[in-house]
């Protein structure tokens, strides 16, 4: 796994934000691409760019998890990804949110509804924030989402924070490049684990079918054995 580090957070934001305009250049169709929570910084410094309208209007855009609200609720994670683009121009057809409580009775429903929509499609691309406990999209170390096969594609989620859906960790394995996206002195002790393939942690588990990055800014690096410094 190639580690890329920046001296801080801001500069993380921009450098995930280049090269993810980079990568959606060499693709002549549309890029498959597939978002978690707390890319929102990521996702303004692209709106930001000149040409990020010719580089990134051929979107196929799919999340990796979010909450079971209404689409205006302040937690909904695909409303705050798309407010963050800006006046990216991205075609309504192609941006895939996660269903929500409206015309689904319950979150076992909802999940159905987005697998259904996903059938086989595997991801491009697939960026994924690191918690600092080692956990990605709706997948925490030791719970069931995590820990028990599922022959389902996306899950209904309910627990102490309220109910979410996430894809399974199988699903997301099927994306031919993930970025792994740490920041924080929080999560710092966790990446080393993370990097060598920690199987108790999702972000450990977790690989690419070609190609696993993982951007840190500087706090988040401390603990790395070793690295590849961007910037």
């Amino acid at each position: 796994m190639r580690v890329h580090s920046y001296r801080h957070a801001e500069a993380l934001d921009q450098g995930v934000a280049d090269a993810l305009m980079a990568f959606a250049t060499g693709h002549q169709r549309a890029l498959r691409l597939c978002l978690s929570d707390g890319l929102g910084d990521v996702c303004a410094a692209i709106s930001a760019t000149s040409a990020a309208n010719t580089k990134m209007r051929h979107l196929d855009l799919w999340w990796s998890n979010d909450c079971f609200v209404d689409v205006t609720d302040p937690a909904r994670v695909s409303t705050r990804t798309l407010a963050a683009f800006g006046t990216l121009r991205l075609a309504a057809g192609h941006i895939h949110p996660m269903p929500t409580p409206s015309g689904n009775p319950d979150v076992d429903a909802a999940a159905i509804g987005y697998a259904a929509e996903l059938g086989e499609t595997a991801f491009d691309l697939t960026i994924l924030v690191v918690g600092d406990d080692g956990r990605v999209a709706g997948l925490e170390p030791g719970s069931p989402t995590f820990l028990e096969p599922t022959p389902h594609t996306v899950i209904g989620v309910r627990d102490a924070h309220g109910e979410c859906l996430t894809l399974s960790l199988e699903t997301l394995a099927r994306s031919t490049d993930i970025w792994l996206v740490a920041t924080g002195e929080a999560v710092a002790s966790v990446l080393p684990r993370v990097l060598d393939g920690d199987q108790s942690l999702p972000a450990g588990a977790l690989r690419g079918r070609r190609n696993t990055q993982l951007f840190v800014d500087q706090s988040a690096a401390a603990q790395l054995p070793r690295y590849i410094c961007e910037l």
